[in-house]
């Protein structure tokens, strides 16, 4: 049998804040024109979207795979084709709620069919790191 590892995605204080703006920004434009309903609507369903968003990311070391959910979708990555983590910081849009993240380079560029890596940012990095190094001791980590 096979074990599971699943690693919650961190939320920076950002997410939040970006949320609370979306909603308010709704329920503004309608209020000053009256039509309250209208603005509760909106912001209701921009709220709902994005909690969908942040709760939906999450990854999932599975036996000698590392699963990424972003939303809905899966991207799975076989464990042995990693050959660099590195712990970064950076504001590119990726799969990450937060901008303390790591770096996931793989060996073969057609896993992904890209050339650039993995950016995931995982609560329990330290063990999240730990974890794909006992499966793969062959990666490489950079601090």
């Amino acid at each position: 049998m096979t074990e599971r590892k699943v690693y919650k995605s961190k939320v920076d204080w950002w997410v939040y804040a970006v949320l609370a703006i979306m909603v308010v920004g709704c329920l503004v434009g309608p209020m000053i024109d009256g039509d309250n309903i209208a603005g509760i609507i909106v912001a209701a369903s921009m709220a709902v979207m994005w909690i969908f968003c942040v709760t939906g990311m999450k990854y999932e070391i599975n036996g000698n795979q590392l699963g990424i959910r972003n939303l809905y979708r899966w991207t799975w990555v076989p464990v042995e084709k990693i050959c660099k983590v590195k712990k970064t910081r950076g504001g590119l849009a990726t799969a990450a709620m937060s901008l303390d993240r790591v770096s996931i380079s793989l060996s073969d560029r057609n896993v992904l069919k890209s050339s650039m890596p993995l950016i995931i940012s995982p609560k329990d990095m330290d063990g999240f790191i730990s974890e794909l190094q006992r499966i793969n001791p062959a990666i490489k980590y950079e601090d």
